[in-house]
């Protein structure tokens, strides 16, 4: 290759990445990012086929696969192709690289399609040195192989993409979150009725229509556990920003060094640590809403910079001089008095105006008794599926208590029941026996022996306590391994094999 040539190689090649980086920068739809990272990875690296398969990290599975064929291929990658390839690399962690797919894989008594394929070159995709899937191209051309300069290339390409593709997926995973949320909650907020009748609680819904009309920035007061994050969805999905993303952020559960980062995102060399470019959690609410829960947490010396947001709807990522526009809602909520804050000096005083355009005051628990009934059935019918009721003494007992950790507090306590007691009916009898709703309870349940004996006198033969218990257990231990089986085994200090048998046995 002439050096005219050569370098004018290089000059494509750079246009060429150049343009991959606009179109990564310019979208957060993960199709569109494959596909042009397909496209430039045809083009630039001169192959006939390309194709990406992306995987579980935990799991290695396939989660998604796109192919794409320049003009000239005879067919298009199979998927048996793409996971020998995908495997060799989960082996290796590095390219793979072959003149054919037969000699590089060392595969003995092939299918005769395979000697179809040419070249074979792929490079893997990775997030903090974590394979997320591959790039796999292939050149039919006879006698062609993919050269160094392909490889590096490729290699580029997957640099510059994996970063995008994670982001994609999070949004993505974002979205189909807040389906299942809208879902939910159109079933749960009908004709303003939130889960409460009591006179407190209807003042409030018969106002979250109008307020959802409207783009006005929401302040949320509200103790721990008064919902203040489900009135904010609800706010959202009766809004006409309801098809856009709801993202949660709590400002007190991120180290102050990180939140800025984290709300407007950040290049990649911002700081130490920056590996990738990271998108903001504004940016990911654009058109949507962005619920800033412990907004009283907010750094001091980080809220000149909302409020410029709030006021001009404009940002810089941390690291970029390109200024980004978004339209996205703002709903913030505090357990604290901000007033007070602001003339303490701990929390700016015009940030505080801006946020407060429309406040909610949600009532505790303890002030609106007449909810927990309804409150209490709802919570156990979707924890039980709509196969247990409480008893009518049970429901006098649960208002009377004090309820110091709201609405939260109830529903983790009706969940404990709903797996615990085997019966159709919780009686106020099941409430002693597992020391719910009483003045000691915080000391007794602490009391395993205690509880058992109680539960095993309350059941008194009716169903077969040990299998409930043991399936109830499992159940637990997968929910709070968030579905990993092999942490749900380690929890639980049993082999991965005796856990499927009893996942298996319990049909969980």
């Amino acid at each position: 290759m002439t050096d005219l040539s050569s370098l004018q190689q290089r000059i494509d090649e750079l246009e060429g990445l150049n343009r991959l980086a606009q179109t990564l920068c310019s979208t957060l739809e993960i199709d569109e990012i494959l596909s042009a990272i397909i496209d430039a990875s045809l083009t630039l690296c001169h192959a006939h086929q390309a194709s990406i398969v992306l995987m579980d990290p935990s799991t290695k599975e396939t989660v998604k696969t796109l192919v794409h064929e320049a003009g000239t291929s005879r067919e298009r990658i199979e998927h048996t192709v793409n996971m020998l390839v995908a495997g060799w690399i989960l082996e290796h962690q590095k390219p793979f690289r072959a003149d054919n797919l037969i000699d590089g894989l060392g595969l003995k008594n092939p299918p005769d399609r395979y000697r179809r394929h040419g070249s074979v070159l792929a490079v893997p995709l990775q997030i903090s040195g974590e394979v997320i899937g591959i790039i796999n191209l292939i050149n039919e051309a006879e006698g062609y192989a993919f050269g160094e300069d392909s490889m590096r290339v490729a290699t580029i390409i997957a640099q510059q993409s994996g970063q995008f593709i994670h982001h994609a997926k999070l949004h993505e995973k974002l979205f189909e979150e807040n389906e299942r949320l809208k879902r939910t909650l159109e079933q749960h907020y009908k004709v303003n009725g939130v889960v409460g009748t009591s006179k407190k609680m209807k003042d409030i819904l018969d106002t979250l229509p109008v307020i959802a009309k409207s783009s006005a920035t929401v302040l949320v007061y509200g103790e721990t556990g008064t919902g203040k994050e489900l009135v904010a969805r609800a706010i959202h999905f009766q809004s006409d920003r309801n098809d856009k993303p709801f993202i949660p952020l709590n400002c007190a559960a991120i180290p102050a060094n990180l939140i800025e980062s984290e709300l407007f995102g950040h290049e990649r060399g911002a700081f130490t640590g920056a590996s990738g470019t990271m998108i903001g959690k504004f940016e990911l609410a654009d058109k949507g809403t962005i619920f800033l829960e412990e907004i009283a947490e907010m750094p001091l010396e980080l809220q000149p910079k909302l409020l410029r947001l709030l006021e001009e709807r404009r940002f810089f990522r941390l690291g970029s001089s390109v200024e980004r526009s978004i339209d996205v809602r703002v709903i913030a909520a505090t357990n604290r008095d901000l007033l007070k804050l602001t003339r303490d000096g701990k929390f700016r005083e015009d940030l505080y105006y801006r946020l407060n355009v429309m406040p909610i005051s949600l009532p505790p628990l303890r002030e609106r008794k007449d909810d927990i009934p309804i409150l209490a059935q709802y919570f156990l019918d979707e924890f039980s599926h709509n196969k247990k009721k409480l008893s009518h003494p049970a429901l006098e007992r649960l208002q009377s208590f004090e309820w110091k950790g709201n609405v939260r507090e109830l529903k983790n306590i009706i969940e404990r029941l709903a797996l615990l007691i085997p019966s159709e009916e919780i009686t106020a009898a099941h409430l002693q026996a597992l020391n719910i709703a009483s003045i000691d309870s915080a000391a007794s349940t602490s009391d395993l022996s205690s509880m058992l004996k109680s539960l095993i006198q309350s059941n008194n033969g009716k169903n077969d306590l040990l299998d409930e218990i043991e399936k109830n257990v499992v159940h637990i231990a997968l929910r709070e391994s968030n579905g990993n089986v092999s942490e749900a085994a380690r929890l639980l200090g049993v082999d991965r094999k005796a856990l499927d048998r009893r996942k298996e046995k319990y049909c969980l």
